[in-house]
């Protein structure tokens, strides 16, 4: 939470974004590989959820660095998420 509230409590982010802003443990804990599939748990009780892309099989969204998942404020309609996700492609 302290890396997201880093970054302005964003309407959306992705875990590139999350890596970026992060220092020290922190960070460490973001980059090491077998993290990966607990970090949209972490962010669930961060308050967002992931974002899948409808134009796309697998769901992620092709970003200047690659094709990545997208995480939105869960409070956010579904509707509105894919539009901020959208802004961020």
């Amino acid at each position: 939470m302290d890396v997201i509230d880093k970054l302005g409590n964003p309407d959306a982010l992705t875990v590139k974004r999350l890596i970026a802003a992060a220092t020290g443990d922190i960070a460490d804990w973001l980059m090491e590989r077998r993290n990966r599939r607990a970090l949209p748990h972490r962010l669930e009780h961060c308050g967002y959820a992931s974002v899948k892309n409808p134009d796309n099989k697998q769901g992620l969204w092709k970003l200047k660095d690659g094709q990545q998942n997208i995480y939105a404020k869960a409070s956010l309609s579904p509707a509105e998420a894919i539009k901020i996700a959208r802004g961020l492609t």
